[in-house]
């Protein structure tokens, strides 16, 4: 991340013209911050506790990934929480609850009680000791990641960056603002940029969109998730080192994973992945444009009505004519396929 932020600084402090040029970052795949309480509540139970990554996700696993997952309306193709269960992203507009991932026990507090849990915390310290300032010139757009875009849409979200975005444009002395995101975050983004503004919104107000190992074509990882679970390491270094979870959590995870409808949306996409064999287990092999079978050969045909859902965001990316300066990664190894033995699905697979 240090060397990656120097280059960002590059291009948004390259043009004098657009020095300072404001930053307003989206986080990745879960890297906001998320907070829970009863619904309804009353009293102290209304107050907001730290659930992603907080002590009862460690303490009382069960529980907090009971919370986590979300109910699916086939119907209506519609996610709602847990009944008795609300949860949001917190700090949306502040960098605080995207510079760590661990969340404090105090909603309002914008520390982390473990080293381990620094996420953007360098990024925006650089910025900040170059004149930036945190609530004004750079800003962060947290989001609840179990949705995808269509969600996020109809529960206001892009609503709130446009809103956000137009006041550090005015409050930055009329200055276009560099949307900086990360892995999931970029697709979240970038369906903002086609979707919910004019091209003549995003001349006025648009310096540089800088998508940071951006989740395009999908994951393979997700995939595993879906189908066998992922081990705590997987998910996140974090997480594992500091919760030290049990091994047999990895199906627990899976049950959560396989109701969150992120899950479905960046699964990969087979525009992308085409004939490529993703899945082998002893019975046939799988691609991208096997997911039906898939799914109902393990045990989950809801799992593609859910993806089938999301079909019309899923279909394509089409670049958002504004000025893209695209990050990633190489030279890191990275499971495309997966092998499974007779224990398919609940077995973990040999990663190709």
């Amino acid at each position: 991340m240090a060397v990656l932020t120097f280059v960002i600084a590059a291009i948004v402090l390259g043009a004098h013209v657009e020095a300072l040029s404001p930053i307003l970052i989206v986080p990745g795949l879960m890297g906001s911050q998320l907070f829970s309480r009863p619904n309804p509540c009353s009293g102290y139970n209304c107050v907001w506790k730290g659930l992603w990554i907080g002590t009862d996700l460690c303490f009382s696993t069960a529980r907090a990934l009971d919370k986590l997952s979300l109910e699916y309306g086939e119907a209506a193709n519609t996610y709602s929480n847990k009944s008795g269960t609300e949860i949001k992203a917190s700090g949306f507009g502040d960098t605080c609850k995207v510079e760590y991932l661990i969340t404090n026990p105090a909603e309002s507090s914008c520390t982390s009680q473990v080293p381990l849990g620094n996420y953007f915390r360098i990024f925006v310290n650089y910025f900040a000791n170059r004149g930036y300032k945190r609530g004004k010139s750079i800003r962060a757009a947290p989001y609840d990641w179990r949705l995808a875009a269509d969600q996020l849409y109809l529960r206001g979200y892009y609503n709130n960056v446009k809103s956000l975005i137009e006041e550090m444009y005015t409050s930055n002395g009329r200055r276009k603002v560099t949307l900086v995101s990360h892995s999931m975050g970029c697709p979240v983004t970038l369906f903002f940029l086609n979707n919910v503004v004019t091209q003549q919104w995003k001349n006025t107000y648009i310096y540089a969109f800088i998508p940071i190992a951006p989740a395009w074509s999908g994951g393979n990882k997700i995939l595993q998730g879906q189908i066998s679970g992922l081990l705590p390491s997987e998910i996140s270094p974090v997480v594992q080192d500091v919760c030290n979870f049990p091994p047999d959590l990895v199906l627990r995870l899976r049950t959560t994973v396989r109701t969150l409808e992120s899950m479905s949306w960046l699964l990969p996409k087979p525009s992308v992945w085409g004939n490529t064999v993703l899945v082998t287990t002893p019975k046939r092999s799988y691609t991208a444009n096997d997911y039906q079978a898939l799914f109902q050969d393990m045990g989950y045909p809801q799992g593609f009505k859910m993806y089938t859902g999301i079909s019309l965001i899923n279909a394509g990316f089409t670049a958002p004519k504004v000025p893209v300066y695209c990050f990633y990664g190489t030279n890191v190894q990275t499971a495309e396929s997966f092998v499974y033995n007779q224990g398919f699905p609940d077995s973990q697979p040999t990663r190709i």
